[in-house]
């Protein structure tokens, strides 16, 4: 069942929660840390990119330690999303685990924009990285400085700001109505 949370909303309180809607790149980890959430990098099938795991108080994302930072960044971002959202995860059984561990799995299908939820933890990871807010200001700092550059430019010099990968960020600026979808 989807949240009725709104992702970016959420993301944007969080931001001003703990003081990090103007400061650039968003350190997520941090947000994490202030969550009292632990992060463990391991190495996973590559299709894997990162797992919520809520095991009675204690909460730990584990991101896929093979994938690049950007791509961690974001994987750290989306899971926080998903437990901010309030989504519920299947029971997972591992060794490692108890048998009444929740776990949200993030793999290749979440980027389909099939399922509801992993949607909204899309739109909450682009918003926790990606401040609507900050993307204006920094578009109009950027194209100021270089107003011949090329979307492909823009995309670029945006993606390390921000630490996110091209395509999020194409994505994030094809979203807000900056850049024409091609």
């Amino acid at each position: 069942m989807s949240s009725t949370k709104k992702p970016e909303v959420e993301a944007t309180d969080l931001l001003a929660k703990f003081k990090l809607n103007n400061k650039l790149p968003i350190r997520v980890e941090s947000v994490a840390k202030s969550l009292r959430i632990e992060i463990k990098h391991e190495r996973f099938d590559d299709d894997l990119s990162g797992v919520l795991v809520k095991e009675g108080t204690r909460t730990v994302i584990g991101v896929n330690s093979s994938h690049a930072i950007t791509r961690q960044r974001f994987t750290i971002a989306h899971e926080l999303g998903h437990l901010v959202l309030g989504h519920e995860g299947e029971v997972f059984v591992d060794k490692t685990l108890r048998s009444q561990a929740m776990v949200i799995r993030r793999d290749g299908k979440s980027s389909l924009g099939i399922d509801d939820e992993e949607v909204q933890a899309n739109r909450f990871a682009a918003e926790l990285l990606m401040p609507k807010g900050l993307i204006a200001e920094q578009v109009a700092k950027t194209l100021g400085k270089k107003s011949k550059l090329t979307p492909d430019e823009l995309v670029q010099a945006l993606a390390r700001t921000f630490q996110v990968s091209q395509q999020a960020m194409e994505y994030r600026l094809t979203n807000l109505g900056y850049l024409i979808p091609g």
